[in-house]
């Protein structure tokens, strides 16, 4: 099946390029980049699905007063209990 799209210039270079280094057509190592795309679908899915943003844990709320301030010290307190 024939089809057409666009690549970046950049990318289309590194095809023609990796072609001509095995010694094949272009249109054979994108059937191969292809076939090989698509034998790890779920993998590309779950990093997609890592990468989206999480959702609020509240709504609604105030900024912090300068005693309420969560600053890394506070943190290390409260993590590992106040410094000696």
């Amino acid at each position: 099946m024939k089809m057409t799209f666009e690549l970046p210039a950049d990318l289309a270079k590194q095809l023609k390029v990796r072609a001509a280094e095995e010694g094949v057509k272009l249109k054979d190592l994108m059937a191969e980049a292809c076939r090989l795309l698509l034998l790890l679908p779920k993998e590309r899915n779950k990093k997609a699905k890592a990468h989206k943003p999480l959702a609020p844990f509240f709504k609604g709320g105030h900024p912090a007063k300068p005693s309420e301030e969560l600053t890394p010290e506070k943190v290390d307190e409260i993590l590992w209990g106040p410094n000696e």
